[in-house]
């Protein structure tokens, strides 16, 4: 054995860290900001669209419908005639009771003129009815009216839906034409979880996003509550819209109803990371990523509250944080101001 290799030494070369650390590319993060604000709980709730005002017009009497002017969708004015049933035998009944009414009343005219000028209210009144005039008074009413049912005028403003009947068919007397709704006045009927129940007030504001228009989103409020729990588990609520334009009776419709709760630390749900079973948030210092344990309290599926652990201003990662180390090296990304989803 040669001593002389017995007794050379083997020097290992030492391993620069800073120098590995500075080759280590950053890891790329989107961040955003943490802020003190009142806390949105959010209490999401679905139903069916419905008119505040919607009545039946219904046929006061049986005929054959001469006259139709409306059709579905038609906007109407109140009072405006919407169609008419034959009623030449209403207009020749109602000429024969005028002409039974003027008959009694010149009866009356004469029997006054015979008493003389002292004629008391007893005696006109049994005048009224020796001469038939009440009578004939009456029989006048009943035939104006009969007439007057011949005639459809919509009872108020409002837009045409369920129109059943057709010009020249008979109807009946009960008989539903068609239904007026207001367009101006829409509600949206709605259900919540009974859990949910103790964070609803009246007057809580609410974005409502019907299936048919998911491109668009309408402004209401909390209108009504009804406080009992069906058999499903499900509370009642109404919400009132506050620009229905476009909106129709029957459209069903996802309401978030927005609850404030106090004022804490929020930052988007992306940012909370799960570390060895604790809430996690990254925070970047000097480009460089922070490791913090926070508390975290209630979530609404898109912002969390703090109760510990940020302040105010700090800068929260929201990507890449999964495996993100403490005081890695990181570079925020730049938001494309020109795509909306970022």
């Amino acid at each position: 054995m040669c001593l002389a290799c017995k007794d050379q030494k083997v020097e290992v070369e030492e391993v620069d860290q800073e120098a590995l650390r500075k080759q280590v590319q950053p890891t790329e993060v989107k961040v955003a900001t943490a802020e003190y604000r009142p806390f949105e709980f959010l209490v999401s709730a679905t139903g069916t669209i419905e008119s505040d005002y919607e009545l039946e017009i219904i046929f006061e009497t049986s005929g054959y419908l001469q006259e139709l002017s409306i059709e579905n969708g038609q906007r109407v004015k109140k009072g405006q005639v919407i169609g008419q049933l034959q009623n030449d035998k209403e207009k020749f009944a109602l000429e024969k009771a005028q002409v039974a009414y003027d008959k009694a009343y010149l009866n009356y005219q004469s029997d006054s003129i015979q008493r003389g000028s002292k004629i008391t209210a007893v005696v006109s009144n049994s005048f009224q009815l020796n001469s038939g005039l009440k009578d004939a008074r009456i029989g006048l009413r009943e035939a104006q009216i009969n007439l007057n049912n011949t005639i459809i005028k919509s009872p108020s403003d409002g837009i045409i839906v369920d129109l059943a009947s057709k010009e020249g068919s008979l109807v009946s007397a009960g008989k539903v034409l068609c239904s007026i709704y207001n367009d101006k006045n829409l509600t949206l009927t709605a259900k919540i979880l009974e859990t949910d129940f103790g964070f609803i007030k009246r007057g809580l504001v609410a974005d409502i996003f019907p299936l048919a228009r998911r491109d668009q989103s309408f402004m209401a409020t909390v209108n009504e509550i009804n406080p009992r729990v069906d058999e499903t588990g499900m509370v009642q609520i109404e919400l009132k819209l506050s620009q229905p334009e476009g909106l129709l009776p029957g459209m069903n419709a996802q309401a978030i109803v927005r609850v404030p709760q106090a004022r804490h630390i929020i930052v988007p749900r992306e940012a909370v990371v799960i570390k060895q079973g604790k809430s996690v948030i990254f925070t970047v210092v000097n480009g460089m990523s922070q490791w913090k344990y926070v508390e975290i309290g209630l979530d609404n599926g898109t912002d969390v509250e703090v109760l510990d652990g940020l302040k105010e201003g700090d800068q929260v990662v929201l990507t890449n944080n999964i495996q993100l180390a403490h005081d890695a090296k990181v570079s925020i990304a730049e938001v494309d101001l020109t795509n909306s989803n970022q």
